[in-house]
């Protein structure tokens, strides 16, 4: 009797939604585990995805390829991270949504095809739930994340590393000026009633292993924010501070996540205060999470 063979059908050939752009800079120990689960969107060709590999050292162009055939992949020397968006933009469908995404998330397709779905209503952005995993980190590093999971900020969504705007939004918005704060910069410049928050949409972002890392990249954080802040562009919500404290007030034993909170905010700022023009533009990374190949 003849031996059979099973043959794999490919997805079904889906309707074009939107395109997924993800800057990419020297990311070659996370790119794969970030892409594998977009891999049956490109297939079925649900999403278009780009990847721009910019100023890279290393092969992340070439793993963010093999890991994901079909995504184009973008390799420019030109260093930058609102660079490498603008560029990704010249690929885009420009009548469908964008969904923006950081090179080192963890995301389902489900909770892709969720944002895109809210901008449905005529939304001009929609944005999920970021979790964050402190495996491997410090017990400084693990009290700070807990104490900011408590910022009321978070509680309508984290509009950053991971959202989706309407064509409307990005031909108004892009492309973006040379910016610290890009996320920031586009949370800013769209009035909170035309974000969608999609509860059902979750990701999970790499907490920093050290203080001196998470201290870093928050660094980071504030000085693209007082950039904006020179440029008119007022944060929507204020007050966060004040309500933390409040909720904290009933919570005695969750003391020292909230002393170790502040003693960062308080040093963040007099590091901030101590800064010169010239690195007004400075890019803090986080390396302490991508110092080995994680697989998938």
């Amino acid at each position: 009797m003849p031996l059979s063979t099973q043959s794999i059908a490919p997805p079904p050939i889906a309707a074009l939604r939107a395109t997924i752009v993800i800057p990419a800079h020297n990311e070659a120990a996370v790119i794969a585990r970030t892409l594998h689960p977009l891999r049956a969107l490109v297939r079925s060709q649900t999403v278009k995805l780009v990847v721009v590999a910019n100023a890279c050292s290393d092969n992340t162009a070439q793993i963010a390829a093999q890991s994901c055939p079909g995504a184009i992949v973008i390799a420019t020397p030109i260093a930058g991270k609102t660079q490498a968006l603008n560029l990704g933009l010249t690929e885009v469908a420009r009548d469908l949504p964008v969904v923006f995404m950081d090179a080192d998330l963890e995301v389902t397709p489900e909770a892709i095809l969720g944002l895109i779905g809210a901008l449905d209503a005529g939304h001009l952005a929609a944005i999920g739930q970021m979790q964050v995993n402190v495996t491997g980190a410090s017990a400084m590093v693990r009290a700070y994340q807990r104490a900011w999971a408590h910022n009321p900020y978070f509680a309508a969504g984290k509009f950053g590393g991971l959202f989706a705007l309407a064509p409307k939004a990005v031909a108004q918005l892009f492309p973006l000026p040379d910016l610290v704060g890009d996320d920031e910069f586009l949370r800013r410049s769209i009035a909170p009633a035309e974000v969608a928050f999609v509860p059902g949409c979750t990701f999970v972002a790499q907490s920093p292993r050290t203080i001196a890392s998470l201290f870093a990249t928050r660094k980071r954080a504030l000085r693209g924010a007082r950039q904006l802040g020179r440029m008119g562009l007022a944060a929507p919500q204020a007050g966060g501070l004040r309500m933390m404290l409040r909720a904290y007030a009933k919570r005695p034993r969750e003391w020292f996540d909230l002393a170790v909170f502040l003693g960062v905010a308080v040093a963040l700022r007099l590091a901030l205060a101590a800064e010169t023009d010239r690195k007004s533009t400075h890019w803090e990374r986080d390396l302490t999470t991508r110092c080995g190949p994680l697989t998938p």
